[in-house]
């Protein structure tokens, strides 16, 4: 029974890698933008139709409306599959469907008395790659922070890229960013404006943003 737990701590560091890069890219310019530290102890919980493990093959497949819930972190989905290479590094992908995508949402932890943001991101694919730490989100993607329940900023495209080793992000258009209310697939983008802060914490988050990189977004940014 044991190896039945393995790929679930597996499934659910996977997904916790995906909110976090979704943090990350939205959360430039806040004094802190990671998870919430308290999520890291707590259970992992996982609901499902079915669960599959394969131990030669080193993957495990749920199915049937999936849930998995760690914390403030709770992933929706079709169906969540994890695998494990030769070398050791998990891959984790989670489905959707056109009527329901796969979705995210997770509470960061913010500056003292700041607010609190919260992150949500959904696409018909959400993928992590541990051996490159890239998160890819396919198919009508969209990444979205928000402060005490309002929307501050937002990424929409066809597929959404996060590169958590060199802080490299990458929004695409194209025909699998077609929905609705945005018929044309092409890459939207809404950055709220940054309150202003005293000069006390101007200094403190300027030594903060000194010693931190900064988010640089890819040279193949796509707009079309």
């Amino acid at each position: 029974m044991k190896a039945n737990f393995v790929p679930m701590q597996r499934a659910a560091a996977a997904l916790r890698g995906a909110a976090l890069a979704a943090a990350v890219m939205l959360g430039a310019g806040l004094p802190s933008a990671w998870a919430l530290r308290s999520d890291n102890t707590q259970p992992l919980l996982v609901d499902a139709g079915d669960m599959h493990f394969d131990n030669v093959a080193q993957a495990t497949v749920f199915t049937g409306h999936v849930t998995i819930t760690k914390g403030t972190l709770v992933l929706h989905a079709a169906r969540v599959e994890v695998h494990q290479d030769a070398d050791g590094y998990d891959n984790a992908t989670a489905y959707g469907s056109a009527a329901q995508l796969a979705t995210f949402d997770q509470t960061l932890d913010a500056a003292p008395g700041q607010p609190r943001p919260t992150v949500h991101g959904r696409a018909l694919q959400l993928h992590y790659d541990g051996r490159s730490d890239v998160i890819t989100l396919t198919g009508r993607a969209v990444l979205e922070r928000s402060l005490d329940g309002h929307l501050s900023d937002r990424a929409q495209g066809a597929v959404i890229i996060y590169n958590d080793l060199t802080d490299v992000f990458t929004v695409q258009s194209g025909k699998a960013g077609v929905d609705s209310s945005n018929p044309h697939g092409r890459v939207r983008v809404m950055l709220a404006p940054r309150a202003p802060a005293s000069a006390a914490s101007t200094a403190s988050t300027a030594t903060a943003a000194a010693s931190a990189p900064g988010l640089r977004a890819s040279p193949t940014l796509e707009g079309h």
